[in-house]
């Protein structure tokens, strides 16, 4: 049985009031005196629980709009953010997070007992921190509970300070935990996580955004994260999983590093709602479909991109012989998608196809949609939020070993990637990628599978951020989509739609058109956005913060 964190800590806490007589005997029994919690494993466990609750990362419907992987993000896209439009600020999760680490070694609780719940303490207070950083860079560094007396108007440190924090946070994290979990403990963090979460915290300070001037000690420290990352989780049995397109439904599979468990009733998310079309959902729809550019982005199955003449692609067929990551991911127009369980059925994109809410792009993402869900499990879906997985070691690890001059070693990674993904091998064993690639070439490789293998899994944003790609790519630019329509009645269509081939005769039923789906804008992500500012209502409750530079009355530096 899979137990949500929400589920653990009420029953740690039922089981403490009903089986702990210390408890019992206190005349308050609506509170648990702060010092009692660390000399019982229960309640000491039920704290740590509630962390998990408060801390986890969990699914987003909205990620995929702030990038050129489906419509939306409109403020970030189209450079209407404002110094109030962002607000993460997660001091008071950390005010929780320090408390136990001030106080546990107080209590009695066994010294293994202490080290295991320290150590996943220590991982949420590098995850909170880095989530702040990698927007702001340097925050309010606070490692002790604030208390009313203390001065609480405390400055932002330096960016390099707080990496070092979270860094040092984590190897203390890696050392008390243990390489695995059983039972209804699965999906804990792990000594793997730690180090694969201080990992990608050191490729993100090694990349263009926080690392301007390309330092390569930067980067080898990232590449000695990434490599110890991978040889501890696989010396735990961590490894990919040999089914891409089941990675999110064959819980706690070998690939799993990070997750957030999800358990009816308990604890649910709408991803299969936001995500279907409307006529086999429940209460929401309309988030993940996928661009043009994002649909285009896949190569073939011999692992070429489609511009390759040699590749074969057929710009009307545009989904036969493609990378069978496209086929687990993308619902196209008349592709299988047997949504509710439908035996049969198929994904019509059409104008008129749906009565409401049509794709704004001419597809749907099918990347952790279970199509095995009515429609009111996809509003209550128990899916397992999967935040770090193996490949991303991997990934993480290509690409600081690329910019380290470890080339032949990026591609290594790349090649189990695409051979896990389905490509062919070819002849030159290369699954599509060229011989001989220089840093900057294998760089692009690298940050084009990444694209891939990630889509819809909230990366891409983060990615062009963090390798200041946004202008580059996409600035002056709309997203696109296709507009589908049916060539013969709709009457007519129904009666054959079940049987037709449309590998042979496509066109003979349908037109695609190409559309923009930014009609107003074009997109225009400006150069301060890399570093967003300190909300107003901080800057007001504090008089020691400084704004971010680029931001009016900015006075503090990120790359520092």
């Amino acid at each position: 049985m899979k137990f949500g964190y929400t589920t653990i800590y009420a029953l740690s806490l039922m089981a403490c009031f009903t089986a702990c007589s210390k408890v019992l005997d206190k005349k308050d029994l609506s509170a648990v005196n702060e010092s009692d919690i660390w000399k019982d494993n229960k309640l000491a466990t039920a704290y740590v629980n509630k962390l998990y609750e408060d801390n986890l990362p969990g699914w987003n419907t909205a990620d995929a709009g702030t990038s050129d992987e489906a419509p939306g993000g409109d403020a970030v896209m189209y450079g209407q953010l404002t110094i109030n439009s962002f607000d993460l600020w997660s001091f008071s999760n950390i005010r929780n997070i320090n408390i136990l680490l001030k106080n546990i070694d107080g209590g009695t609780l066994p010294a293994t007992t202490k080290d295991v719940l320290k150590g996943q303490a220590l991982f949420f207070r590098a995850w909170r921190y880095f989530e702040m950083v990698r927007l702001y860079g340097g925050v309010p560094l606070i490692l002790e509970p604030q208390q009313i007396t203390d001065n609480l108007e405390v400055s932002r440190s330096k960016t390099s300070a707080c990496v070092d924090q979270m860094a040092a946070d984590l190897d203390n994290a890696a050392r008390l935990l243990p390489p695995t979990w059983t039972g209804n403990d699965l999906g804990r963090i792990t000594k793997g996580a730690a180090l694969a979460l201080k990992g990608r915290i050191l490729l993100y300070y090694a990349s263009p955004q926080f690392n301007p001037a390309n330092d390569q000690a930067r980067w080898q420290k990232a590449y000695d994260a990434n490599k110890a990352a991978r040889e501890v989780l696989e010396a735990a049995g961590v490894g990919l999983y040999d089914k891409f397109a089941n990675i999110w439904f064959d819980e706690m599979n070998k690939e799993v590093v990070w997750v957030n468990r999800y358990s009816y009733p308990d604890k649910v998310n709408d991803w299969n709602a936001a995500t279907r079309p409307l006529s086999e959902a429940q209460n929401n729809t309309g988030a993940n479909h996928p661009t043009l550019e994002m649909v285009n982005a896949f190569p073939m199955k011999d692992g070429r991109p489609i511009t390759d003449p040699a590749a074969g692609y057929d710009a009307v067929h545009y989904w036969r012989n493609r990378d069978p990551r496209f086929a687990a991911t993308i619902a196209y127009n008349g592709c299988p998608w047997e949504l509710s369980g439908k035996a049969g059925r198929r994904q019509w994109n059409y104008v008129g196809a749906e009565t409401q809410f049509l794709t704004q792009t001419g597809f749907y993402c099918k990347k952790a949609v279970d199509v095995s869900y009515s429609k009111f499990f996809t509003y209550n879906s128990s899916t397992d939020w999967v935040e770090i997985r193996f490949a991303e070691v991997l990934m993480n690890l290509a690409e600081c070993a690329n910019e380290t001059g470890k080339t032949s070693e990026a591609y290594e990674i790349l090649k189990l990637i695409r051979k896990r993904a389905g490509i062919d091998a070819g002849g030159d064993n290369l699954y599509g990628m060229k011989a001989g690639m220089s840093t900057e070439a294998m760089r692009d490789a690298v940050r084009l599978e990444r694209k891939i293998e990630f889509a819809y899994e909230g990366k891409r944003y983060w990615d062009l951020r963090r390798w200041k790609l946004f202008e580059q790519e996409l600035n002056g630019k709309v997203r696109h989509g296709l507009v589908i329509t049916l060539l013969i009645p709709q009457n007519e269509f129904s009666k054959i739609q079940d049987t037709v081939n449309l590998d042979l005769n496509y066109d003979q039923y349908f037109r695609d058109s190409l559309v923009a789906v930014d009609k107003v804008f074009k997109i225009d992500f400006k150069p301060n956005y890399y570093f967003y500012p300190i909300n107003t209502k901080h800057l007001e409750l504090n008089g020691n913060l400084k704004q971010t530079n680029g931001w009016d009355g900015g006075a503090f530096d990120p790359l520092q």
